[in-house]
């Protein structure tokens, strides 16, 4: 089980508290392009969201749905937005002034990317079955290193984890497919029997809300908006120089939890790369 679970509505809610962009209520009263949210942080004077970027709906039947703040009523904290969708009563919703859901999801991913040399995961992968006569097998592609292999005992799914086969008898042949090769000369396949290979991935992306990112959250958070702090920068004057500042120092942070973290200095004793890094 990785030590980091948070999914990536989880982590858009954190990194747009930080970047100070981010309101959230729950839906009451929904109708065709408004519903009422009656929570005290939206006390607001009347038109205040109209020109914020998005309201959208991170929980509830009407997840995904989103839209533009036209209006706001705050005698009856009604909120008018376009295109008119109707969300429903107890729906969770995320509301931006400053950058869209798919800014922060972009980025967020972005900021993964980054660590996919350093917050390497343990992947074990049980796919491939020996068969006879055969040496040369496909390679999950997840895999950045190979520690161990081992070979299925007689008994159906045990493996002798105290002896894995002989790293002599096998290579990693790096091609446009990556495989595993098994030396002819000294390893005999046994037929159907099952291999568990050990070894090291990188980090996914997250193409949905509900996936679960295994990197260290704070990091995630303050890289993207590292990120997003840059993207705003824009020659000179004082709101381009206060973006430098700000992507200094969430850099600054960034840096700071990647050299003191063990998530990121995960030993390679032992281990075959699998590509080029």
């Amino acid at each position: 089980m990785a030590i980091y679970s948070k999914q990536r509505y989880e982590l858009r809610l954190l990194l747009s508290r930080m970047m100070n962009d981010l309101i959230k209520g729950t839906v009451t009263s929904p109708a065709s392009g408004t519903f009422v949210c009656a929570e005290t942080a939206w006390e607001k004077p009347d038109d205040f969201f109209n020109e914020w970027l998005e309201v959208f709906d991170y929980s509830g039947t009407g997840v995904g749905k989103s839209g533009k703040p036209t209006d706001w009523d705050n005698t009856t904290h009604t909120l008018t937005f376009k295109p008119a969708d109707t969300l429903t009563a107890g729906d969770l919703v995320e509301m931006h002034r400053r950058f869209t859901v798919t800014e922060y999801n972009d980025n967020i991913n972005m900021a993964i990317d980054m660590a996919a040399e350093h917050a390497l995961l343990n992947k074990v992968d049980e796919s491939i079955d020996l068969a006879t006569d055969t040496y040369l097998y496909n390679l999950s592609t997840q895999f950045l290193y190979v520690r161990q292999i081992f070979q299925e005992s007689s008994t159906a799914g045990l493996f002798d984890l105290e002896k894995p086969i002989d790293p002599r008898y096998w290579r990693i042949i790096k091609t446009s497919t990556i495989q595993l090769e098994f030396v002819k000369e000294l390893f005999y396949p046994t037929d159907g029997r099952e291999l568990r290979i050990i070894g090291l991935a990188s980090p996914s992306s997250l193409d949905t809300d509900t996936e679960a990112c295994p990197v260290n959250p704070t990091w995630v958070v303050n890289q993207a908006a590292a990120l997003m702090h840059q993207s705003r920068i824009r020659g000179e004057g004082s709101d381009s120089e206060w973006h430098v500042e700000q992507m200094k120092l969430c850099q600054t942070m960034a840096d700071k939890i990647k050299g003191g973290s063990p998530s990121f200095n995960v030993s390679l004793t032992g281990c075959r790369p699998v590509v080029e890094c």
